[in-house]
């Protein structure tokens, strides 16, 4: 059976941006502003005051990972005393490892931060469906992860941005099933949290193309329609039937883009029995026909300005 966390981190396809290991010594202050890429930290040794998007500050101390996915604001400061005022500027120590903070002495700090880009039409909306913040404590598997990312990003090895781009994904993965406290607000884990909606994610992932409605959908989860009609709103954050709307064009929008199959077949496979009625809805739901689309696809620039007439989630 399909699992919709794996699909929905294989659509996001996470590609690294830069990363840099990073170690500090007495006081020191650093602020970054970014645009909206997942942003993550490791602390391998020691702990710093971390304060994402206006959030915090959150004390990190050794083993401790923090997964922002989309993250606009950076504050960094040391910790167990007062940061330094001014904002501190790093020193290059070599390719991707700099120093903060004073430039002499042991370092009390190390940690490996990075940023990774979500390439997907449909980033807006996915990471809309993830917790705002995902931090995972004392869990050194975490650690190893990031050292043979940390190892492979330094590394000129043949395949390597195959590799670095599937142990990003799956440091996401590992970062979203490992904490169970994770899925308090409305969004895909507490939908794969709730017994019954799995079931339902499950099926719409497994088999997009069945013209599911929603009383087939309640029965496979063993509820009633209305009961689930509002437990699937609830915990997933939109109604099953956008949910299923929603997940078929993300699918039509990865194939128009990476694939060759001509619109007929796409419009098979995510569940419309003629062109024309694919075209209708893909070019309601994307503000662009497929075809349209496919050839923007070529062009960030004009491909931005079709996304931005998309639907917004509500």
């Amino acid at each position: 059976m399909s699992d919709p966390l794996t699909d929905i981190v294989a659509l996001l396809n996470p590609k690294p941006s830069h990363s840099k290991l990073v170690e500090g010594g007495g006081q020191w202050h650093i602020v970054r502003e970014s645009g909206g890429e997942a942003f993550y930290c490791a602390v391998l040794e020691g702990e710093c005051l971390i304060t994402v998007n206006g959030k915090g500050p959150t004390l990190l101390v050794a083993g401790d990972f923090i997964l922002i996915p989309a993250a606009y604001t950076f504050e960094n400061t040391n910790a167990g005393g007062p940061g330094a005022t001014e904002i501190t500027t790093p020193t290059i120590l070599s390719e991707g490892h700099v120093r903060i903070g004073a430039t002499s002495g042991p370092a009390d700090l190390l940690m490996y931060v990075g940023h990774c880009e979500f390439d997907t039409p449909d980033k807006q909306l996915i990471v809309s469906l993830l917790p705002t913040e995902i931090l995972i404590k004392g869990q050194r598997r975490f650690a190893t992860l990031l050292e043979l990312l940390l190892d492979e990003s330094r590394a000129r090895r043949p395949g390597r941005d195959g590799v670095l781009m599937r142990l990003l994904q799956l440091l996401l993965v590992e970062s979203l099933r490992s904490n169970h406290d994770l899925p308090k607000t409305a969004g895909i884990l507490k939908g794969l949290q709730h017994e019954k909606i799995a079931v339902a994610l499950h099926l719409i992932h497994e088999k997009p193309g069945v013209e599911w409605q929603i009383a087939q959908l309640a029965r496979h989860a063993a509820m009633s329609r209305s009961a689930f009609f509002a437990a699937f709103s609830e915990t997933v954050g939109m109604p099953p039937g956008q949910y299923l709307l929603f997940w078929r064009m993300s699918l039509a929008k990865k194939a128009l883009v990476s694939s060759k199959e001509k619109i007929e077949q796409i419009a098979f496979h995510v569940g419309y029995q003629s062109a024309s009625a694919f075209n209708v809805a893909f070019t309601q739901y994307v503000g662009v026909p497929p075809g349209v689309f496919r050839r923007q696809s070529r062009s960030p620039q004009t491909l931005s300005l079709a996304l931005s007439k998309e639907q917004a989630f509500p």
